[in-house]
């Protein structure tokens, strides 16, 4: 039942966000100067052909993807961190061959435990999922956050090449889906792109921004990690849970055909 609740918590939480930023870009669109123009770079007048739009679009979709990412960690976090499948083995060696404990006793405690692990993995197979769907989500709004600025900043540079800064306005859809690839690459082989040099595209982000750099630093280090807890979540059971209940007879069964 838990479960049940945390899962319609999130779900309002990730309603509300998209609620309250639809409301925002209405009450921008309907007033005679958009208030969003005073917040975001690009320009305004004609809807949502606009750039600063596109911007605003943009950023609603990495919020989405965040809060896809926050979703996923709440259902996996708890579940990683639960010691049931450890108890379950340690409690199975201690029940077998224990006098002074009925045998009714010792299925009740098994059955119970057996169902908190059953719980505990598909809640992390849950969570898993959840998290490996933000990080995709993820990566779509780096690329369109990334390109929805260059739109709306033509004359900035945030992106850099070997003969130095790039104008926005010289930078294709093409460069920048080839940058976030290095993004991504960097992120999940450890850095090694950069050090050996293998790069998907010709185009860095130019350090002198400082607000797009660790924007690119932030997606990267969200990508590493996201990608560990996915890596530790599969680590987390060298083996499926079975959907049938054990028993400690089962167990007590298994010890004695071990013995023969």
């Amino acid at each position: 039942m838990q479960k049940h609740f945390t899962g319609i918590r999130i779900l309002l939480i990730f309603v509300g966000i998209n609620l309250v930023m639809f409301l925002m870009l209405v009450t921008s669109m309907t007033s005679a100067h958009p208030w969003l123009a005073r917040l975001l770079p690009g320009h305004f007048e004609a809807g949502v052909n606009s750039s600063g739009y596109w911007v605003f679009f943009a950023l609603v979709l990495l919020v989405d993807a965040i809060t896809v990412l926050i979703a996923g960690l709440a259902l996996l976090l708890p579940a990683m961190l639960d010691s049931s499948a450890v108890e379950e083995r340690r409690l199975a060696r201690h029940l077998v061959d224990r006098g002074g404990v009925s045998e009714e006793a010792k299925e009740s405690i098994f059955v119970a435990l057996r169902e908190e692990v059953l719980a505990a993995h598909y809640q992390i197979v849950v969570g898993r999922t959840i998290l490996f769907a933000g990080a995709i989500f993820l990566v779509f709004a780096f690329f369109a956050v990334s390109l929805s600025f260059a739109r709306a900043l033509p004359d900035g540079t945030i992106y850099a090449n070997l003969a130095g800064p790039v104008q926005n306005h010289m930078v294709t859809a093409w460069d920048i889906e080839r940058f976030t690839d290095d993004q991504i690459a960097g992120a999940v082989l450890l850095n090694a792109p950069d050090i050996y040099g293998w790069h998907f595209g010709a185009l860095k982000n130019d350090s002198a921004n400082e607000l797009y750099t660790n924007f690119v630093f932030t997606f990267r280090a969200i990508t590493g990690f996201v990608l560990l807890l996915i890596v530790l979540s599969l680590l987390r059971r060298g083996q499926r849970p079975s959907r049938e209940k054990k028993t400690i007879e089962s167990v007590e069964a298994a010890a004695e055909d071990e013995k023969a």
